[in-house]
């Protein structure tokens, strides 16, 4: 599984896409309540980039309103489809030489459906945006950005372990206890694959930069500029990070091909039924 108006930043707006696509997935008794409160959450966070007047309020709870409404009924039943077929899959035996990149394209799909429809809503309340407010929303992205690279530039250790132990979080939640094989998989894969967090920040500058001046400026469009800004952030990158980022993400389905390729009957069984378990909490959530 979008951001609050007031980020603005092309990341997180997916980030939050992404939860809502995945419900938050951390127990099957949890996705019903994570999805139900996620509005809260939402609502949360945007605080911690801009503070919106109660008139702007009103129209952003309404917005969420509309766009969980909307997702509630049109999209969680393509979630539920998918991911029964992505079981039946699993137990017609398509694991053995499993393809990842059909799975991420429906995937990619869901976010597209979702942040168009957050973006219909959520733009016009944008425009509104006063020049103090944009000034706080620009500060505290810089702020966030520093505080996040000092973190790592402290100790990149820390970071290259969390990764690890993220990775081995989310490989058992779908299939249970790792192998040693498995495990050694993520810690190679961990150590080889480049994470370059200031690289990564550059690219961060240059979108918030162009995404500002299109708040304070508002030139002809501008509200058009901003949305494409934010549906292909991708306008903006440097052919380094490109490359970087299509590397990233090879090594990532590459990884997650040999883990699936190497499980066992016991985590077979355990995906699917994972897979089944989500699918109906999803229908569930639908019909509420």
């Amino acid at each position: 599984m979008p951001q609050t108006p007031g980020s603005f930043t092309a990341q997180k707006w997916h980030l939050i896409i992404l939860l809502v696509v995945a419900s938050l997935l951390s127990s099957c008794s949890s996705i019903q309540f994570a999805y139900n409160n996620i509005d809260y959450w939402i609502r949360w966070k945007l605080h911690d980039y801009v503070d919106l007047n109660s008139q702007q309020e009103l129209e952003f709870q309404g917005a969420l309103n509309s766009f969980f409404h909307w997702h509630r009924q049109t999209q969680l039943p393509k979630y539920a489809n998918f991911l029964t077929q992505l079981a039946d899959k699993v137990d017609q035996g398509q694991l053995e030489d499993p393809q990842l990149g059909p799975a991420e394209d429906e995937v990619r799909h869901f976010i597209s459906s979702a942040s168009n429809n957050a973006f219909n809503l959520i733009l016009p309340i944008a425009a509104q945006l006063t020049p103090q407010q944009i000034d706080r929303l620009q500060h505290n992205l810089i702020k966030k950005q520093k505080k996040t690279l000092e973190k790592w530039q402290r100790s990149p250790w820390k970071v290259q372990r969390r990764r690890d132990r993220q990775i081995r979080k989310e490989s058992r939640r779908w299939l249970g206890s790792l192998t040693d094989q498995q495990k050694q998989l993520i810690a190679a894969w961990v150590k080889q694959v480049e994470y370059n967090p200031v690289l990564r920040n550059e690219q961060q500058q240059i979108w918030q930069s162009h995404a500002i001046e299109l708040l304070r400026q508002k030139p002809d469009r501008y509200l058009e500029k901003l949305r494409s800004l934010l549906e292909n952030p991708e306008q903006l990158w440097t052919d380094e990070y490109r490359k970087a980022q299509e590397q990233r993400k090879i090594q990532a389905r590459e990884l997650g091909e040999e883990i699936l390729s190497s499980t066992s009957p016991t985590q077979r069984r355990h995906l699917s039924k994972t897979l089944r378990d989500y699918a109906q909490d999803f229908r569930t959530l639908s019909s509420e």
